[in-house]
């Protein structure tokens, strides 16, 4: 693209994005740089978020410099082409019998892991011959390795002890085949030492992250920062412009970054989650109850359409619990069940050394269910919520009101119940049952109250804070016009 006759100039550029937005409109906002190759680069990135952005392009391209040759071998490039296949039916009959013996491990979050920069399927994969199927029709990598075959050294990495050891060291002994075939020896060397420093993460859902911090001495202003996870896979938030809010600002600002987040969603499946990463002081408000459509009659609920969480901006800036998180996280998403320590604050005998001590000490204890709402004084919760984030507790429940209705436990007990990483979900369940109950029951009702604090260590946001790891959260500011 570079090559092509005059969108070395900023009015070539200029003139190709508009012509682009006549096909396509979001590209009608691509972020400028002024300079060539970074604008090319927004250009095919703002694409690929497109389905069908690429042959557009192409066509586009074919339309402001017909038949040169840089437009076509762009033409060639973004027509979709069966892949040549590489692998024979014998060598993938032999991969498929030792991946189908594999049954207990997390597909998605392996498929993810090899993928990489990949765009994922949006059909349903549900076992690791899915996701071999899927990679085998993809193109090798930049450094010539197959995409299965990243996919077979991550399951490799995954399968432990001895009852799955002749399985891992078949599938092991095929990638070395392939490799000494291929000629991919070296990559692969490499890439198995990347995978024994970084164990595979859970993959990330598609999301908006919100977070406020208090901005300079002005006591109701607030650096509204905010990253958005354009499609599940890896963490690569993309993170956007900082703006300064008054607290009664949020509500609008939330709604119109709610909007821009859903036009890079557009034709895309899925189920994003908000999450709002919050000081102290502000995890008590419902934020999650925002309405949006505030313009219209017909406003709804924040927590209608999506999931929402609350994460605590003081832990993730204090890296000296992080270690402490991460083992909590891990020791939820492996357990079959959410073992939960229950709150006494405000009940006879009531020992806050006891109770401290008592979770510090089992890392089982991986959720907390506060008393009362997490606020200070002797009516509140905030010392059992502060040492529960110290302690690294990832999973935190509460009813906003003053003192927990009687149902309480029992519905606490029905949202833990369940694989912990849906647990946004069963709560949004919750929350539609009390937005859709009667009129004289929707405000008593325990969803309309109930507050979660979920919040994953190895999602970390705030790149600007103290002795945060700078390349923790990708990418830097993306200009956002309509805020």
């Amino acid at each position: 693209m570079c090559a092509v006759t005059g969108l070395d100039a900023p009015e070539g550029r200029d003139l190709l994005i508009n012509m682009l937005a006549s096909r396509l409109p979001e590209l009608g906002n691509i972020r400028r740089h002024g300079r060539t190759r970074p604008e090319m680069l927004e250009i095919v990135r703002a694409c690929l978020r497109e389905p069908g952005g690429l042959p557009e392009l192409a066509a586009t391209l074919n339309d402001y410099a017909p038949n040169t040759v840089p437009v076509l071998r762009i033409s060639e490039l973004a027509v979709t082409s069966p892949v040549l296949a590489v692998l024979s039916e014998a060598e993938s009959r032999e991969v498929h019998s030792l991946l189908s013996r594999v049954r207990h491990l997390d597909v998605r979050g392996v498929l993810y892991a090899a993928a990489g920069e990949l765009t994922l399927p949006d059909r349903r994969v549900s076992t690791l011959r899915d996701a071999f199927d899927f990679l085998s029709q993809v193109n090798a990598r930049a450094d010539g390795l197959l995409p299965v075959m990243a996919l077979v050294e991550h399951v490799v990495a995954a399968l432990e002890g001895d009852a799955h050891r002749q399985v891992a060291d078949g599938l092991r002994a095929w990638n070395d085949a392939q490799a000494r075939r291929l000629g991919t020896g070296a990559p692969l060397k490499a890439l198995r030492a990347e995978i024994a420093q970084a164990p595979t993460a859970q993959p990330a859902p598609a999301c908006l992250v919100i977070q406020l911090s208090r901005h300079g001495m002005t006591p109701d202003h607030y650096l509204l920062s905010h990253w958005r996870q354009i499609r599940p896979g890896p963490w690569r938030p993309e993170r956007g412009e900082d703006q300064i809010v008054a607290l009664k600002d949020v509500e609008a600002t939330v709604e119109r970054l709610v909007v821009r987040a859903e036009r890079d969603w557009a034709g895309r499946p899925g189920r994003p989650v908000l999450e709002f990463v919050l000081p102290f002081h502000l995890l008590n408000h419902p934020l999650e109850w925002l309405p949006m459509g505030s313009q219209s009659s017909s406003s709804t609920a924040l927590c209608l359409s999506y999931p929402v969480v609350l994460r605590s901006l003081e832990r993730m800036r204090a890296r000296e619990f992080h270690r402490r998180w991460h083992n909590r996280w891990q020791q939820m998403t492996e357990d079959a069940g959410i073992v939960c320590h229950w709150d006494t604050t405000g009940r006879r005998g009531h020992d806050p050394v006891q109770w401290t001590s008592r979770l510090t000490a089992d890392e089982r204890l991986v959720s907390v269910a506060l008393n009362a709402p997490p606020l200070p004084g002797p009516a509140g919760s905030q010392a059992s919520l502060e040492a529960a984030l110290r302690a690294g507790v990832p999973l935190a429940v509460w009813d906003r009101r003053p003192a927990p209705p009687s149902e309480f436990r029992k519905r606490v007990k029905k949202i833990i119940k369940g694989k912990p990483i849906e647990l946004p979900q069963r709560v949004q369940q919750l929350r539609n049952e009390a937005a859709t109950a009667g009129a004289a029951q929707r405000e008593a009702h325990a969803g309309r109250h109930f507050a979660v604090l979920f919040d994953d260590p190895n999602r970390i946001v705030d790149g600007s804070s103290p002795g945060a790891d700078p390349g923790s959260a990708r990418g830097g500011h993306d200009d956002e016009g309509d805020s």
